[in-house]
């Protein structure tokens, strides 16, 4: 081995660790330069010396002679350690990957509490019927054949319904009920004949105020 060289592996395997390539054929991990091998024989103390690099052959060490953890980075040759520290081009990206399948259904989660009572909402527009009301209306007794009547209702009041009831002579019939416009009722009884007592008409309307 040359002063200053490096020690040499017959392990040909290349080994990549955290982006650094290592080349442990060309790599043990220890420059000989300053490092010096006390050689222990059974000979007396006195008798031992140190053994340089110029006097170890090349490949006679290995790196089962070498204790793992002995020889630090800072410990090998600047060329050995940009070596270990060059980093490798980026291998080709790999081809995607298979689809996963698609996982269980998990669990149902617990029902979360009860939120709180909202604000009450504000008052809504009155609304419905109100000031609900039947007017009475009545002709005058006739002995005519036929007898209309119109029940309005007070002002500001609209017409529900109605309806009418002839009095005085047990054949007349009330024949005929409708609105007129929005606020009376109007009623038409009818006799069978115009000979008899006089008779009349009396009439409903059902009157309420209606919310717009």
């Amino acid at each position: 081995m040359p002063p200053g060289g490096v020690l040499e592996s017959d392990d040909d395997t290349d080994t990549t660790s955290g982006g650094f390539r290592m080349k442990r054929n060309a790599v043990i991990a220890a420059t000989v330069t300053g490092i010096a091998v006390l050689l222990v024989t059974g000979l007396p103390a006195q008798a031992a010396r140190l053994i340089t690099g110029a006097e170890i052959k090349n490949g006679t060490i290995t790196r089962a002679d070498v204790r793992r953890g002995s020889l630090t980075l800072d410990r090998l040759s600047p060329p050995t350690q940009r070596l270990i520290r060059e980093r490798g081009p980026a291998g080709p990206r790999g081809l995607k990957g298979d689809r996963g399948e698609r996982g269980l259904t998990g669990p149902r989660g617990a029902t979360g509490p009860r939120g709180a009572t909202g604000p009450a909402g504000p008052r809504g527009a009155p609304g419905g019927l109100t000031g609900y009301q039947v007017v009475q209306a009545a002709t005058s007794a006739a002995a005519d054949l036929r007898q209309t009547l119109t029940v309005n209702c007070p002002a500001g009041k609209v017409v529900l319904g109605g309806g009418g009831n002839p009095s005085g002579r047990d054949d007349a019939l009330v024949t005929a009920g409708y609105p007129v416009g929005n606020g009376s009722w109007a009623v038409v009884a009818q006799a069978p004949s115009p000979a008899g007592a006089a008779w009349s008409v009396t009439g409903y309307a059902i009157c309420a105020n209606v919310a717009q």
